[in-house]
């Protein structure tokens, strides 16, 4: 078990990280507020799995393996940029199939579509966004020892501090994608629609050029 001191210190940080805006709220938001709060809370659980992945892999060393090759970093790199660029333009994209809708009904909504596996794409979504992102291999291999006891097993303190912070991440993105959607109805219109569509796609690809050239 971690120490209580330990944990003391950790869990107002974790709080606060799982709050900072990022792709994920960025996602969770979109999500939300266009598909509903069952889709945007299925996101969520997609955030939590991938957390604990990043803590599976700090806890096996393969985080310490990415981070400390150049190419596999890189690639790591690469690709969540790569995700975050098509996601952009996937949203780019719906924004312009809303506009083209409306165009098509005469200025009126048209009609919501029945869509297969929504939930699970939101899911997917959520997942990838956050397993492909590589600040979080970076900061799960460098601040999780901070807080671990080394005269105790390891194992135990690494999934219990990864716990954590799923735990925190998901109660508060189900949190909001339960607040957006009391106000969904609000922004209902089409063209409010076609608008977040483009803001967060220009977000998601405003991320991928960020990560893709800083040096982290």
């Amino acid at each position: 078990m971690v120490p209580l001191e330990n944990l003391l210190l950790y869990i107002p940080l974790a709080v606060l990280l799982a709050m900072l805006p990022g792709p994920d709220f960025a996602l969770i938001t979109r999500i939300s507020l266009t598909e509903g709060r069952g889709s945007g809370q299925a996101a969520a659980c997609g955030v939590a799995l991938g957390i604990m992945v990043h803590t599976s892999a700090a806890m096996l060393g393969i985080s310490a393996v990415i981070a400390q090759s150049i190419t596999l970093f890189t690639l790591l790199r690469y690709a969540g940029a790569a995700y975050l660029c098509w996601m952009g333009f996937h949203a780019l994209r719906a924004g312009r199939q809303v506009t083209a809708a409306v165009v098509r009904h005469g200025g009126q909504e048209a009609g919501a579509q029945p869509v297969r596996g929504l939930r699970g794409r939101a899911f997917r979504q959520g997942f990838l966004t956050n397993a492909l992102n590589p600040k979080a291999v970076l900061f799960f291999l460098t601040m999780l020892p901070q807080f671990l006891d080394p005269h105790a097993a390891l194992w135990p303190q690494f999934l219990e501090l990864g716990g954590i912070m799923a735990f925190f991440c998901l109660g508060w993105f189900v949190l909001l994608a339960s607040l957006l959607h009391r106000i969904r109805r609000l922004f209902v219109r089409p063209a409010f629609q076609a608008w977040l569509h483009r803001l967060t796609g220009l977000i998601f690809i405003g991320f991928a050029f960020r990560l893709a050239l800083e040096k982290l």
